[in-house]
């Protein structure tokens, strides 16, 4: 009840803080339902119909003055109230017609990640999200700055930021420690080509590097000696491109996909010492990466199938040898879904499959694990769920 109560006065001081100006903030509501069912052995909710508790995410945006912006995105999700961005940006009057972007909110890293899960054409977030960044993505506090590169029609933009990198940190293993004031950087660097007049296409780059943790380890192999503190960097490198075909109002093909290639220092096991193995720190590389094609069609109807893969096995617990720091094991999931828009910017019924699959390098056996979900997206206010 004090959760509510909170949301209700925060709702309410935007409203009247606004409302002594002229220029008034949007207030949007996004309201989710899901219901799903599974297929996996030893699962509690095996073939039941299990409702999921709903979720929503409320926005308040708008100009602070003709040259800045706030946004403000306050979630409810797992019956808990979180603010998952806060930022003000200015879009205007810097030099050189830079933007600043200073707050917390999803990073610039690929495309997808800066999109809310209910603007997504699927359901499930993508696996290499799940194994690389945090639960609600790459989601950071920090600042970065942007530029419109000087590429005559060809629309082109560089954003580079710095951040406190709290989304890809470790803290679950036991020789992990914290990370400290560790800053990372991320930038990305995307270009927009009009092929025709009704086809688009978008490519873009990104890094980031870093800091992920830190670690005690044992390099001498001697269980007397004292643990030396070691940090554990890491470098992201991204690709991603959406292709889109639209000939009319009624119908539209897009095509998009991502693919993240990783770099980092981790934890591992070396030869025998003094009296137990050595720890040392070797460099490993691994990928993960998604692909979906999405047919929309008699304007209310979407169809479409989501090909992931991820190093890692997503439901591994945290630590310096799973997810991210597996160079080992990997999932893969093909999802599919069709999709029904009674009203486009008001409503959405979606109904999707996900089949994962896990490799095991030792050659463990695993069925493969299926879902089956029905989702309901509302949305009131300027702010919309909008199928693409």
């Amino acid at each position: 009840m004090k959760k509510v109560l909170l949301l209700f006065f925060i709702v309410a001081f935007f409203k009247c803080s606004y409302s002594q100006s002229s220029i008034n903030p949007d207030i949007s509501l996004i309201g989710t339902f899901n219901t799903f069912t599974n297929f996996i052995k030893g699962s509690p909710e095996y073939g039941k119909l299990n409702f999921e508790t709903p979720e929503m995410e409320l926005f308040v945006d708008g100009y602070l003055n003709p040259f800045a912006r706030a946004t403000a995105n306050i979630a409810y999700e797992e019956g808990e109230f979180a603010v998952e961005e806060l930022y003000a940006n200015i879009v205007r009057g810097l030099p050189l017609d830079l933007q600043l972007k200073a707050g917390k909110y999803l990073v610039g890293f690929g495309k997808i990640n800066t999109i809310h899960p209910h603007a997504w054409h699927f359901l499930e977030r993508p696996l290499f999200h799940q194994v690389f960044f945090s639960p609600d993505g790459f989601n950071e506090v920090g600042a970065s700055l942007s530029y419109l590169l000087p590429t005559g029609d060809l629309y082109s933009n560089l954003e580079v930021g710095v951040y406190n990198g709290q989304s890809i940190q470790m803290l679950v293993d036991t020789n992990a420690v914290e990370r400290g004031i560790n800053p990372i950087f991320v930038g990305r660097l995307n270009s927009f080509f009009n092929i025709g007049d009704y086809t688009n296409l978008e490519v873009g780059l990104s890094a980031s590097y870093g800091c992920y943790s830190k670690a005690m380890l044992n390099s001498e192999g001697d269980i007397n000696a004292a643990m030396e503190e070691k940090p554990l960097n890491y470098l992201y490198g991204g690709i991603d491109f959406k292709y889109k075909y639209s000939p009319d109002s009624y119908s539209a093909i897009t095509i998009q996909g991502e693919a993240l290639l990783n770099y980092r220092d981790a934890v591992r096991q070396g030869s025998f010492g003094i009296d137990r193995d050595m720890d040392v720190i070797n460099k490993i590389s691994n990928f993960g990466g998604f692909i979906y094609a999405d047919y929309k069609f008699e304007k209310q109807f979407s169809i479409g199938v989501k090909y992931d893969c991820t190093a890692g096995i997503i439901d591994d617990e945290p630590s310096l040898t799973t997810l991210m720091n597996d160079d080992k094991n990997n999932t893969q999931g093909i999802e599919g879904w069709i999709s029904y828009y009674p009203v486009e910017e008001t409503t959405a019924l979606r109904l999707g499959v996900q089949h994962l699959m896990f490799k095991y390098d030792d050659g463990t056996e695993r069925d493969g694990e299926t879902t089956v979900k029905l989702q309901l997206l509302f949305s009131l206010g300027p702010h919309k769920a909008h199928p693409f």
